[in-house]
């Protein structure tokens, strides 16, 4: 019974820090448009804008993007990497990153060409979409609507015809998914409209309390352990 309770709130932390993270994804995004004037964490627009700055023959803009391209596929490929080579906590690290990308985007200095700025929010938020990618079998990025809104609308559909549990519970997960990366971009474009660039250290509340729940997360771990450890030692004493 005590496992069950354990597992039960591992998973309830777990869905509570995916709509953090989710709200995290929202303000950066944003706080990128508010503050700099470009979406910072998605390539489509990105992209799109390289084609027209090609056909345009504005080279200097195109390398630019050219090189957030290449940054946002860095922090997708070091948070493989990370995670496929490395014991490292990686979502405390995740945190970590975007703390010092907030700090950086909003310190660097004023007379900085304005794209540069993002430079540290796009490693931010691929190197985030590489560590928090859902809430147990529903997979879920924390930086876009587009996918959750596809899938909030398709098990919201599977629920009303087929009255599924597992749709209903999707269903659920992918529309306070959708509330939290908004609510998000509300803050983002809140914090920028009271404090400038400087807002960015708004996001830092979002952060500590994701850091809290992990916290509490490796406490009741360290808890469990001792508790495994103590029904260990009882045995061989009465042996």
């Amino acid at each position: 019974m005590r496992n069950m309770r354990r597992k039960i709130a591992q998973e309830n932390d777990g869905e509570i820090l995916h709509y953090i993270m989710t709200f995290m994804g929202g303000f950066l995004g944003l706080y990128a448009i508010c503050a700099h004037g470009n979406y910072g964490s998605a390539q489509t627009g990105n992209l799109m804008s390289m084609v027209i700055d090609f056909v345009g023959d504005d080279i200097y803009d195109f390398m630019v993007r050219g090189g957030s391209l290449i940054i946002f596929c860095a922090g997708i490929i070091v948070s493989w990497l990370l995670t496929r080579f490395c014991r490292l906590p990686m979502r405390e690290l995740c945190l970590a990153v975007d703390a010092a990308a907030l700090a950086l985007s909003a310190l660097l200095p004023d007379g900085l060409y304005p794209f540069y700025r993002l430079y540290p929010l796009f490693f931010a938020t691929s190197f985030q979409w590489g560590t928090f990618d859902g809430v147990g079998q529903y997979k879920s990025a924390s930086l876009f609507l587009t996918g959750n809104l596809k899938n909030c609308v398709l098990n919201w559909t599977k629920f009303a015809v087929d009255r599924q549990r597992e749709a209903l519970m999707g269903a659920r997960i992918y529309s306070l998914t959708i509330v939290s990366y908004i609510l998000g971009g509300y803050a983002g474009c809140e914090a920028v409209a009271h404090a400038g660039v400087l807002g960015a250290f708004y996001g830092y509340l979002p952060l500590a309390a994701a850091g809290l729940i992990l916290i509490a997360e490796h406490a009741g771990d360290c808890q469990e352990e001792a508790q495994k450890e103590t029904v260990r030692e009882t045995g061989k004493t009465e042996i």
